[in-house]
């Protein structure tokens, strides 16, 4: 309907002979009705034949596809009566039908357009815009007969397009209602049946935007351009004034008082304060003693192995695949590999999965929950994440963010942030509803192993290092002495640079939301700092956070070689570190124009893998023990790509769970064994 509104009042000047029909629009969206069916056909065959690849049963996909029919037949109705009452054709307007007009002689006569003022019968040479009508001989009527096209040239000009105007002017007001009632959705997000799907979510925002433009058009005509231009103007003037109302927060912080200093002096000072660094070092290394003294040896005398995950980023199928990695694997041997972990690191999905793991894990160990390897966990976890997040973006975030919640002694707005951690909270039922400080005294009594979430600082490609525990050595540089030169700082401990702020306050939701953010899906998270920084996805920098991992080693390479048998980084992995090698050469010159953009960012990854190897090189050379990496990796190449999104389909999720039966993770386990012993 969007479509028909908006090319009538774009487009109807064209079909003189509409205005003096019985029902214009009515009329115009009947000879219209091609491109709109065609896409209910095209869309309804995808629905069939994507659902049917996915295994959705026949008779689920031909309820849904009725429901979604219905829908449509509603709003036609709705549409239907709305112009049945205010669709006005030249009788309607004027009081003067075909036969009247056509016995008027050429002399002025007196008609009401909206105020008194002269016409003038003018014959057909003199008709001024002929130029810019479409000649048109039949039409379809509303008997779906043929019909020929009435004459137009015995009437004025300005009677014809008063008649337009007033029908414009009715679909506009129809459009504004219609944008307006979206909207207002938005302020119902929290109910589950007005929650509008992901796809139509996307639909949605281009009928505000379709139907916008439209209404400009009804109002400004050939100043349309100019006033879009201007409306934008306005809007970017707005957010530059109020930029609170646009930007996103992290939760528990606090956004009034005086912001932390973002400076090279105070990050020197962060990054060199030796008193911090050796209180944090000393802190630590109570941690690490307590997880000896929890591992101990075995029978034999032997030290255990001091184990290392890594995540990778990848939306919904990393999240799934942690959690499945990390229950099967830690089945697979009996309940001993979580409890031999002591770090864990990486970025976006891997560590929502990670972290809800270990969540799990802990209310195991302290007797709130019976089996962390329960199924019903992988169910949770695996749940629609996206619909929320388009669903605010179509009817919220475009607008002005009048909806605010209370977090504690602090006040936020609502805006597609909160609605990913809202549904994050509800598919994990609450668990990792928790402050940052929560998991303090935990993570010191080796509980659960330390968890190090490192989103990147967009505005400097810095990275921010969140932890309950004092990590100011991870942002220290240790230089021998005969090197001299002035390093830049690249990463900031987050809990130091705004302890002001209520740091230890922050909501650990917002902490992996902020090392999860997906560029234009969740928003970036600007912070309390002066000048004001903005933190996105770990994965710019480091996609499985390695670098931390190898950081921390470094820290206490000493303690680590002393106490423990071996490192086993074990890293999972949501692509193959070695994929195939094809031929993607560009071989024509439209593919030679796009080609570097393209293999620019498809080969970030692949330089993070060679820059991984180049820092397990240099590990190997200063660590004295055994250090072993082992990859499980998800089966996601080639045709069956599971998508990188936070929805999942049912054959990506039954491809996660078949993804550790493949040959390549069975030889890692089989290598896992082996070096656990």
């Amino acid at each position: 309907m969007a479509f028909n509104i908006s090319s009538y009042i774009i487009n109807s000047f064209r079909f003189p002979f509409l205005a003096t029909l019985d029902r214009p629009f009515f009329t115009f969206i009947l000879n219209n009705f091609f491109i709109p069916l065609v896409f209910l056909i095209t869309f309804i065959f995808c629905e069939f034949h994507y659902r049917s690849y996915d295994n959705t049963p026949a008779s689920t996909i031909a309820w849904h596809t009725f429901g979604f029919l219905i829908g449509v037949t509603l709003f036609l109705l709705i549409t239907i009566v709305y112009f049945y009452m205010f669709d006005k054709n030249i009788l309607r307007v004027f009081g003067i039908g075909p036969q009247k007009a056509s016995k008027l002689k050429f002399k002025k006569e007196k008609v009401r357009l909206g105020m008194e003022m002269q016409w003038e019968a003018v014959s057909h040479n003199a008709l001024t815009y002929n130029d810019r009508t479409w000649h048109v001989e039949t039409y379809i009527g509303g008997n779906l007969g043929v019909r020929l096209a009435r004459g137009y040239e015995h009437y004025d000009h300005r009677m014809l397009e008063r008649i337009f105007k007033q029908n414009h002017q009715t679909g506009s007001v129809f459009e504004v209602l219609a944008i307006v009632s979206l909207l207002m959705l938005g302020l119902f997000r929290d109910n589950p049946y007005l929650m509008v799907p992901a796809a139509a979510s996307i639909y949605l925002l281009f009928t505000i935007f379709i139907m916008l433009v439209s209404a400009i058009h009804s109002w400004f005509r050939g100043w349309t351009t100019l006033m879009v231009i201007l409306l934008l103007g306005v809007v970017n003037y707005l957010s530059s004034t109020h930029w609170q109302w646009f930007s996103a927060r992290a939760y528990g912080l606090n956004y009034s008082c005086k912001p932390a200093i973002y400076s090279y002096p105070v990050l020197q000072t962060l990054s060199h304060d030796d008193e911090t660094i050796n209180n944090d070092i000393e802190h630590t290394m109570g941690i690490l003693d307590l997880w000896k003294v929890k591992n101990g040896t075995d029978s034999n005398g032997n030290k255990p192995p001091f184990i290392i995950i890594n995540t990778s980023g990848g939306g919904l199928r990393s999240s799934m695949w942690t959690v499945f990695a990390l229950q099967y694997l830690d089945s697979a041997f009996h309940h001993r590999l979580f409890k031999r972990c002591e770090l864990i690191t990486g970025s976006s999905g891997g560590m929502i999965g990670a972290a809800y793991y270990r969540e799990l894990y802990l209310e195991q160990e302290q007797g709130r929950l019976a089996n962390a390897d329960d199924r019903k966990y992988l169910t949770r976890i695996s749940e629609d994440m996206l619909n929320p997040i388009t669903f605010t973006i179509a009817t919220n975030d475009l607008a002005f963010r009048l909806q605010k919640f209370n977090d504690g002694k602090y006040t936020y707005t609502k805006d597609r942030g909160f609605a990913f951690e809202e549904k994050l909270d509800e598919n994990t039922d609450s668990v990792l509803n928790k402050r940052l400080r929560d998991y303090r005294v935990p993570e010191e009594q080796a509980i659960i192993p330390m968890m190090l979430i490192s989103p990147t600082i967009v505005n400097d490609g810095r990275k921010l290092i969140i932890s309950p525990q004092g990590m100011s050595y991870m942002t220290d540089y240790d230089v021998d002495t005969n090197t001299f030169y002035k390093p830049l700082p690249q990463t900031v401990e987050f809990t130091r640079l705004f302890a002001d702020q209520d740091a230890q306050n922050l909501c650990f939701t917002s902490a992996l939301r902020m090392s999860a953010t997906f560029p234009y899906i969740t928003p970036i998270t600007a912070l309390p700092s002066d000048p004001a920084i903005e933190a996105m996805d770990a994965g710019l920098v480091d996609n499985f956070g390695l670098e931390e991992a190898v950081k921390f080693v470094y820290s206490f390479r000493n303690w680590i070689a002393q106490n423990s048998s071996r490192i086993i980084i074990i890293q999972i992995r949501d692509q193959y570190k070695q994929p195939k090698i094809t031929d993607n050469s560009p071989h024509n010159l439209l593919e030679s124009l796009t080609f570097p953009i393209n293999r620019f960012y498809s080969n970030l990854f692949p330089v993070e893998n060679y820059k991984e190897d180049r820092m397990m090189e240099y590990m190997s050379r200063w660590y004295k023990g055994k250090i072993d990496v082992v990859y499980f990796q998800l089966d996601n190449q080639g045709s069956e790509d599971i998508s990188l999104s936070w929805h999942l389909t049912d054959r990506e999720k039954n491809q996660v769970r078949n993804s550790m039966t493949t040959l390549g993770n069975m030889q890692s386990i089989a290598e896992l064994k082996k070096i656990m012993k």
